[in-house]
């Protein structure tokens, strides 16, 4: 005789996790830095069009 498979433990609810509801470590809000990202990518295409201008 041999003894059915146990069931999975419940999936219910996951733990909390409040380090997920903290500030960055790095200029206060995730606003800020998505801003410096889409800047930094602003001035990146800014840059290699004007160096393409530059030497074509």
């Amino acid at each position: 005789m041999t003894t059915p498979p146990k069931p999975p433990e419940s999936a219910g609810a996951p733990a909390p996790r409040p380090e997920l509801d903290d500030t960055p470590p790095l200029l206060g809000s995730w606003r800020n830095i998505y801003l410096l990202v889409l800047g930094n990518l602003a001035l990146l295409i800014a840059l290699f069009w004007a160096l393409t201008r530059a030497y074509s």
